[in-house]
């Protein structure tokens, strides 16, 4: 028989790191994606009247995860968006387009600004490529 013997705090606390680092972080276009996807499969439910428990009890998937992409906390995973979808809508190509519709909306000011910022960032650094040249 083998037994393990429990991982000290150190060990831990290296795994939580490791974790932490290897963790992508969401840029702007994610988290408005995100943002749309849980306005548009919370406002669904309301108008169907549905609550996360009928939803999770028809599509498999927890009521935790649910409220997490409601509140924008969670990317679904595709085979869990296309359960809970299923439930949602007749046809689930509606959703698409809906939130495409929105996301672009939702996405083409933030696009705007962050390549303004890149563009920002460009001439800066063209200017200090210019200046160390002379």
């Amino acid at each position: 028989m083998i037994t393990t013997r429990p991982l000290m705090f150190s060990q831990r606390l290296a795994i939580f790191f490791l974790n932490c680092h290897t963790m992508k972080l969401k840029n702007d276009a994610e988290k408005a994606f995100d943002l749309e996807l849980s306005k548009i499969i919370k406002a669904r439910g309301d108008e169907l009247n549905l609550t996360e428990e009928y939803l999770s009890f028809h599509s498999g998937v927890t009521r935790i995860t649910i409220g997490k992409w409601e509140k924008g906390e969670k990317t679904p995973i595709s085979f869990d968006l296309y359960n809970v979808l299923k439930v949602l809508y007749k046809d689930p190509s509606e959703f698409w387009a809906e939130l495409f519709k929105n996301y672009e909306k939702t996405l083409s000011p933030i696009q705007k600004a962050a390549d303004k910022k890149k563009f920002m960032a460009y001439l800066e650094q063209a200017q200090k490529n210019k200046k160390g040249d002379t």
